[in-house]
């Protein structure tokens, strides 16, 4: 079995736990920075941090941190340290076969990732959210629960869709711009930028 480690000691590693297929991994435990916090969960927090893990090569990371930029941090320190990164698929998920997804994704109970889309690293596609045919996630994107992408959206780097937020097809929200909650987008979402409302509109 492969050993794997949950780097994030939160409410979204209480999600990802659940997840964890036991015939395919060897859950260890966390490494969280918070130095008071010693078990979550009922597993140990193994380290405060990854240069802290003894014997860090063995193992297999997942990065549960919902926060798009620590999230990223954290995949920038694995990669650099030439680690390897794991992809955690709730057994109720349903994918394609003709869908792609990249390393260090957590996709959640219920996600549905249809055909010809794809993820990339680091993402979290989270409880009952849909990616539709043809859709492209960027690295490190949140899409929250219930969330919808349809057919042939791209969402860029970094970019949050809030709770059962619609983004409808062919559009693209751009690199770490925020969907809020319940929003409804029409057009395309520039880079950095909030939007929220029926229809979506600019806050931020």
């Amino acid at each position: 079995m492969k050993k794997l480690i949950v780097i994030g000691a939160g409410g979204c590693a209480k999600s990802v736990v659940d997840s964890i297929v036991t015939q395919e991994w060897d859950f260890c435990g966390f490494i969280d920075q918070n130095r008071e916090k010693h078990t979550h969960l009922g597993f140990p927090v193994l380290a405060h941090s990854i240069e802290e893990m003894p014997d860090r090569e063995e193992y297999y990371y997942i990065i549960a941190i919902g926060n798009n930029k620590v999230r990223k941090h954290y995949y920038d320190l694995l990669k650099g340290y030439g680690l390897r990164l794991a992809s955690i698929v709730d057994s109720t998920a349903m994918i394609s076969p003709r869908a792609s997804i990249g390393e260090g994704c957590f996709i959640g109970k219920m996600a549905i990732i249809n055909g010809c889309a794809a993820v990339k690293d680091n993402c979290i596609i989270n409880t009952k959210a849909l990616v539709e045919h043809g859709a492209f996630v960027h690295q490190h994107v949140n899409m929250s629960t219930n969330s919808t992408i349809n057919g042939d959206v791209i969402l860029y780097e970094g970019c949050f869709l809030g709770s059962a937020s619609v983004v409808i097809g062919q559009l693209s929200v751009g690199q770490w711009a925020v969907v809020g909650a319940g929003a409804i987008v029409i057009h395309n979402v520039e880079d950095f930028t909030t939007v929220a409302g029926v229809p979506a509109v600019k806050i931020k």
